[in-house]
């Protein structure tokens, strides 16, 4: 009799967390140590972290959160006969942390942690960014030939482009290293990219949930994406929940 009854009272907290959209406690307490294991395996995957120069509270739009400065560099480029050198903003979330925002994100949009959902948001995840965040700075990809490491510039988890386009070299000094650490919107354009780190969640995946901000649609992306893009991920580092994972689910689970 006793069993039955904490199995009906575990049954009545779980209905009355899907209904309220938050997850039995007890729900995330027994799932986060297998989920925190699967989402080691993503962090492995975050290349940018290569030497850690400083940890930065001071960041202009950042301030009080911990963005850490890496220096990395690529594999054997074919253009450069040698790896590249890299700079970088991040502020990446721990293998737990990522769990969680895993967890929540899927239980607000299906209502259960089954494991195709779940793996599904965690491989997108591992596939786009490796759940890391650029702040801002060069990220470097061989996306379109092997060995071929093109810079990519990003600030507040986007894509962006500079207004010079001068500025912009596929062999990038240290001056320009330190340039792109530390850019401003008036050195972009006024278009911005359309895919939000960790999860790639685009504007119009953000304007289908129901969001307000006037951030452009299609391949008309205003540079107020960022802020966008920047407040949901600092309000997410000081949360279970990540609104922009959410988003995603909604348009994809």
């Amino acid at each position: 009799m006793k069993y039955v009854l904490s199995a009906m009272l575990l049954c009545l907290a779980f209905a009355a967390g899907a209904k309220n959209g938050k997850m039995p406690r007890s729900l995330m307490k027994d799932s986060l140590p297998a989920m925190t294991e699967r989402c080691e395996k993503v962090l492995k995957a975050a290349y940018m972290e290569g030497t850690l120069l400083e940890v930065n509270k001071k960041l202009e739009g950042w301030e009080g959160y911990p963005v850490r400065l890496y220096e990395y560099y690529t594999g054997y480029d074919s253009t450069a006969c040698g790896p590249k050198k890299g700079k970088v903003y991040l502020l990446n979330p721990s293998p737990e942390k990522l769990a969680k925002w895993i967890m929540t994100a899927v239980w607000e949009v299906k209502g259960n942690l089954d494991f195709q959902h779940t793996e599904k948001l965690r491989k997108q995840i591992l596939y786009q960014s490796g759940a890391q965040f650029p702040v801002s700075g060069v990220v470097y990809e061989a996306m379109y030939k092997k060995g071929d490491y093109y810079p990519y510039l990003f600030k507040n988890g986007v894509s962006v482009w500079l207004l010079d386009a001068s500025l912009k070299n596929p062999h990038p000094d240290e001056k320009l290293l330190d340039f792109y650490l530390n850019m401003k919107y008036s050195d972009l354009k006024p278009n911005v990219g359309t895919y939000a780190r960790i999860c790639s969640t685009t504007p119009d995946q953000y304007l289908a949930a129901g969001g307000t901000e006037d951030i452009g649609s299609g391949k008309n992306i205003k540079q107020h994406w960022l802020d966008v893009v920047r407040e949901l991920y600092k309000k997410a580092w000081k949360s279970d929940r990540n609104e922009l994972m959410v988003i995603w689910c909604k348009a994809n689970l």
